[in-house]
């Protein structure tokens, strides 16, 4: 019974919780519930104005019984409360007009008509976040973007498009395309159906001798550049198709492949072949060397409140986007606050003996301005851990502060490093630090629009 009563309770405090969210301010009800009101009042006034008319000369039958009501001990008694419950009465009626007709038109398209206060009002909040751009790719760019989702849906990934291995590889081969994987990482993660969309477009065939190995997203991918007939035309048609908060766009609009210039010396090309080579690397640069970028990626990145490189693979991921010239000019043309995430652990055969400042260094030898902050973790990583990264040729990537302090570049330490098996970031953690970044750049622009004298004094 007493259960039975907490879920009544409890079902009733939600009710009244969208109740509230449709009440909110920016959700464009208040206004149209004032008017539905305003109609209704017309309405009786329209009515008892055409039954006086109706009755002409015998209006008297009417007004009189309302004159005696309104002159008389009961009235002058109660006549404000009664006037009062009326009125809320009316708006309670009007309210719940409003909210039913929404319900009904939206069953149509929504399985739960109840969530839509709650789905709109997230849409809403999300809308209004600041302008992110993030460039990268494997699984430090999915997971960035999984965290900072719930910050804002003005999110731009821009994807490295260059690896050669596994159902990559084969698709790049037999369909002269992009490489499509890191992409669908992206696009799961910026879903508001990840669970079950990452489960789709992340399901690998383990049949067919064609399709073994092969994911369905990169399946849909290489499906949408075959009918568009252009792989940049398909990544917007899939931006489209699904339920994305921000947009995914790759680097380059064509194939690339990565050369790679190691610090002995010796060059490789393709991403697959390139920790095969042990030793750090030197320099990396892409084949053909200017690849072609797409329009939507320089718009978002000049209108950009924060940029964020990294974490990730710093010479097979992060940089091959900055490698495309358009996206590096409108990089270091932006206003935006540049951050750059360092990673937590080195990778063997790519940046084996770096520190935080040789990442950032390596960086700059490719073209790209000075980051305002570097992220770096503050969180001590568990000795199970390190032991698993040092048996793959991996260490702890050092701070390097006072090489950062020569250089006069911002660092900040923050608590970053996740849970599981491997030593990475924590993607709310991260994503909590970078909003703060992004939202008080987003706020010191618009002061500076609203005051520009404040920047002439």
């Amino acid at each position: 019974m007493n259960l039975d009563g907490r879920s009544g309770v409890g079902a009733q405090l939600r009710r009244l919780g969208t109740w509230r969210l449709w009440l909110t301010p920016g959700m464009g009800v208040k206004r149209y519930v004032a008017l539905a009101v305003v109609g209704a009042l017309l309405l009786v006034l329209g009515a008892v104005g055409l039954a006086l008319w109706s009755f002409g000369e015998e209006r008297s039958a009417i007004s009189e019984p309302i004159e005696q009501l309104l002159t008389s001990t009961d009235w002058y008694r109660l006549g404000a409360w009664v006037s009062l419950l009326l009125a809320l009465l009316g708006v309670v009626v009007s309210v719940t007009a409003v909210a039913s007709l929404n319900r009904s038109l939206l069953s149509n398209w929504l399985p739960h008509p109840g969530d839509a206060a709650r789905l709109l009002n997230r849409r809403l909040q999300l809308a209004r976040g600041p302008r992110v751009v993030a460039l990268g790719g494997g699984s430090g760019l999915s997971n960035l973007l999984r965290g900072l989702r719930a910050h804002t849906s003005n999110l731009t990934a821009v994807v490295a498009v260059s690896d050669n291995g596994g159902s990559s590889g084969r698709l790049r081969a037999e369909f002269d395309m992009p490489a499509p994987g890191d992409l669908t990482d992206c696009l799961a993660a910026l879903s508001d159906n990840e669970s079950e969309l990452a489960s789709l477009l992340q399901y690998r065939f383990t049949r067919g001798r064609e399709l073994r190995g092969h994911t369905f997203g990169n399946l849909l991918i290489t499906t949408l550049t075959e009918m568009e007939g252009d792989f940049a035309r398909a990544l917007k048609v899939i931006n489209r198709l699904l339920d994305l908060s921000g947009a995914v766009y790759p680097a380059a609009a064509q194939p690339v492949n990565l050369l790679v210039t190691k610090a002995s010396g010796e060059e490789v090309e393709g991403e697959e072949q390139l920790r095969q080579l042990p030793g750090a690397v030197a320099s990396v640069r892409t084949v053909p060397e200017a690849p072609h970028g797409l329009p939507e990626v320089t718009i978002a990145l000049l209108e950009a409140d924060l940029i964020v490189l990294g974490p990730g693979s710093l010479f097979s991921s992060t940089i091959p986007p900055l490698l495309v010239p358009s996206i590096q000019e409108a990089l270091n043309r932006s206003r935006a606050r540049l951050v750059y995430v360092a990673n937590i652990m080195t990778e063997a055969g790519e940046t084996d003996g770096f520190d935080a400042f040789d990442h950032v260094a390596a960086l700059m030898r490719h073209g790209v301005r000075k980051p305002d902050t570097v992220l770096i973790n503050s969180a001590p990583v568990d000795p199970a851990r390190l032991e698993n990264y040092r048996s793959e040729g991996a260490e702890l990537v050092a701070g390097a502060r006072e090489r950062f302090q020569e250089a006069g570049i911002a660092v900040l330490e923050r608590p970053l490093v996740g849970r599981g098996a491997f030593a990475q970031h924590d993607s709310d953690q991260l994503a909590a630090v970078l909003t703060e970044l992004a939202s008080a750049t987003a706020d010191a622009r618009a002061g500076a629009v609203r005051r520009p004298e404040a920047a002439l004094s």
